[in-house]
């Protein structure tokens, strides 16, 4: 990761771990919100930023998570076929992120690698945010509701027809 000063101000305002952190605590959140008690799984982090902060992939998510997730993404192939670099790309970022949520204790990593989000006051809650913003939030919660009805990691992973 460059330094904080060294970074472009398009990459620090976007990519600022506090903004990707509530896009991953919104759907670990979605994801836990269940009364099965199953958690948000380790090896699913690294695939919600490249698919929320993708504006087209994004765009093209339904509103409800009553589409089948395997369903939507055979359905938008072409979205996905530079995911496996946009993971990469977005791996450091993430990784900031959720250490700013540990830092912060919002969440805590469990010892069979499985994430939940731990209860917290915003400072802000309200908050000024631009339809945009709302829209990325609203997807990473549909997100976290698909991930967790769609089955085990490696079902996901197949869909988006990579490897961990």
């Amino acid at each position: 990761m460059e330094n904080w000063e060294d970074r472009s101000q398009i990459v620090a305002n976007l990519l600022n771990p506090a903004f990707c952190g509530e896009i991953i605590r919104r759907t670990i959140a979605a994801y836990n919100n269940n009364e099965e008690e199953i958690r948000f799984p380790f090896s699913l982090l690294h695939l919600v930023l490249p698919i929320i902060l993708h504006k087209k992939t994004r765009e093209n998510m339904p509103q409800r998570s009553s589409t089948y997730f395997h369903s939507w993404v055979d359905e938008n192939e072409y979205l996905f076929i530079d995911f496996a670099c946009r993971v990469k790309e977005l791996m450091p970022y993430t990784n900031e992120s959720l250490k700013f949520l540990l830092l912060h204790n919002v969440a805590n990593i469990d010892d069979h690698g499985k994430i939940e989000i731990v209860q917290y006051t915003r400072r802000n809650p309200t908050g000024d945010h631009s339809d945009e913003v709302k829209m990325i939030y609203k997807k990473a919660e549909l997100l976290g509701k698909w991930f967790r009805l769609t089955g085990n990691e490696q079902t996901i992973y197949m869909f988006l027809k990579i490897r961990p």
